[in-house]
């Protein structure tokens, strides 16, 4: 009888363990964090949620903790003009271009999530 009152103890009282969201950045990108940049833009469809998110530089592995407020998934040439710009683009042909950095095949015609912060 005690053993399961601790079984349950144990499976109610326990912590879990939780893991935070995570992003990698550049070196450069993790930089504008410094001057503004509060949006990131990946492609494809990612499974980042609104709450606290670790964003760590690639090759240094500074981390600096970021809270999502909002998400959303949409074509490249549909996002809107206020996250482009808050992501360093100056318009959608820029940022189409700049993006082929981290995805060579991208087109405005891709999905991609949009993660504000």
């Amino acid at each position: 009888m005690f053993s399961k009152f601790l079984n349950l103890i144990e499976t109610h009282i326990t912590p879990k363990l939780i893991t935070m969201q995570k992003l990698t950045l550049f070196e450069d990108v993790f930089d504008a964090l410094n001057t503004g940049k509060s949006t990131t833009i990946r492609k494809g469809c990612i499974g980042i949620g609104v709450g606290e998110l670790l964003l760590q530089s690639t090759a240094l592995k500074r981390e600096k903790i970021v809270f999502v407020k909002e998400i959303y998934v949409c074509l490249l040439r549909e996002v809107k003009e206020e996250d482009l710009i808050n992501d360093g683009f100056k318009n959608h042909d820029d940022m189409s271009e700049q993006m082929k950095r981290f995805y060579p095949e991208i087109t405005l015609d891709d999905q991609v999530t949009v993660v504000k912060f």
